[in-house]
């Protein structure tokens, strides 16, 4: 008997559909946060907010997600799925669709807090857990990352123009559609988390250190790639090239990232999990001292498209190995605080460094970050190796 068919017959989250509904949730959950830059610069120029407040909007938004993602710790083994995909999808499609029409700071402050908490931490915490349930985790993990950076690529290539015409009805109401679109198929996801095997179970009391560990990594990582990736436009202006030319580059080098997602799902689990992230990793250095020395378009051009290619090649692996550590199936759900934590805190942290060291300095705290990870990361697979073999 084919082996796919015998998975599929024992796991709903290895159904296709199973997969692109949970793919798709993930989309609508993070879109927000891809396209940030675009819609803050909306709310900039349509409703006149201050720097001030748009870093309150955006930290009330991503604060609420990080709630989100705490809270789903302890219902994701409890509560019925679909009915919290409805939920969540149902916030995401009210939350933006109001936001749409909201012009008062304070009123939109709030508006985002709420649909980061009910709405798009959920989801993606959700989508999350849902991916990881399923056999080929590096693939899956794969075509959601295809799917979140193909949004921001065509936010990028298609709002502006609409934003001069609409304001910020333009950003809120695609991502309203993106909630509402999702519901119909919400029957192709799985009830609950499928229950793992007997030898799993009785592992899972001490298999928490890899999984935290695992976290770990993510964090660390980001809070490096974060930091870069927060202050890459000025490092391309501070060499001296022009800003129409560096907008220019970031715009290809995320379409052109997109070939590390592919890249992912391709490689799979053919070479193991450590040799493709170690190549991943080491290549988003190399992109960090690439940026270093820049002096011309093309090279920064080169620079960014490396450094997203790297982080959509590794992002999979990361995914998809924090899925394996974790045989309690809980703590995965925490990923999604990982990652926006770390953003944060990693752009804050490229922000003292800058001004205590200038601008430069910045690449050093992404370099020791991605080789910091890199050696959790490693340590992380040692142990879920050593799992594996004992239970075998």
């Amino acid at each position: 008997m084919d082996d796919s068919r015998t998975a599929d017959s024992v796991n709903p989250a290895d159904r296709p559909a199973s997969i692109a509904i949970a793919i798709g949730i993930s989309v609508a959950g993070v879109a927000p946060f891809i396209i940030q830059p675009v819609y803050l610069g909306a709310l900039a120029d349509h409703l006149h907010f201050s720097s001030e407040q748009l870093g309150f909007v955006a930290g009330s938004e991503i604060s609420g997600s990080v709630i989100a993602s705490i809270a789903a710790f302890f219902w994701v083994k409890r509560w019925n799925w679909r009915v919290v995909a409805a939920f969540a999808l149902s916030f995401i499609f009210l939350g933006n669709l109001a936001s749409a029409w909201v012009t008062d700071f304070h009123v939109l402050a709030i508006t985002r807090f709420l649909t980061g908490v009910f709405g798009l931490g959920t989801a993606y915490a959700l989508a999350v857990a849902a991916v990881s349930d399923s056999q080929k985790l590096n693939r899956n993990f794969s075509l959601a990352v295809v799917g979140q950076v193909s949004v921001g690529v065509l936010a990028f290539a298609l709002l502006p123009p609409q934003i001069e015409a609409w304001g910020v009805k333009a950003v809120f109401v695609p991502l309203a559609i993106l909630g509402l679109v999702m519901l119909p198929a919400l029957g192709r996801l799985p009830r609950s988390r499928r229950e793992r095997p007997a030898v799993a179970r009785s592992a899972a009391a001490g298999s928490s250190v890899p999984a935290w560990l695992a976290l770990g990594c993510q964090w660390v990582w980001y809070v490096g790639t974060g930091g870069v990736w927060a202050f890459i436009e000025r490092l391309g202006v501070d060499a001296g090239i022009e800003h129409a030319a560096v907008g220019r580059a970031l715009a290809v080098g995320m379409a052109l990232g997109l070939a590390g997602a592919f890249g992912a799902a391709a490689i799979g689990d053919r070479f193991g999990r450590i040799l493709p992230l170690t190549i991943a990793l080491l290549g988003q250095a190399a992109s960090i001292w690439l940026i270093a020395g820049v002096g011309v378009p093309n090279d920064y051009l080169v620079a960014v498209t490396l450094f997203n290619i790297c982080w959509n090649l590794a992002l999979p692996f990361v995914l998809g190995t924090a899925a394996t550590a974790d045989t309690s199936g809980r703590l995965i759900v925490l990923l999604p605080m990982a990652q926006t934590t770390a953003l944060v805190i990693g752009s804050v942290t490229a922000g003292i460094v800058i001004g205590r060291f200038g601008l430069g300095a910045v690449l050093y705290q992404g370099a020791i970050s991605i080789f910091l990870a890199l050696l959790i990361y490693i340590a992380v697979v040692n142990m879920i190796t050593a799992r594996e073999r004992a239970e075998a």
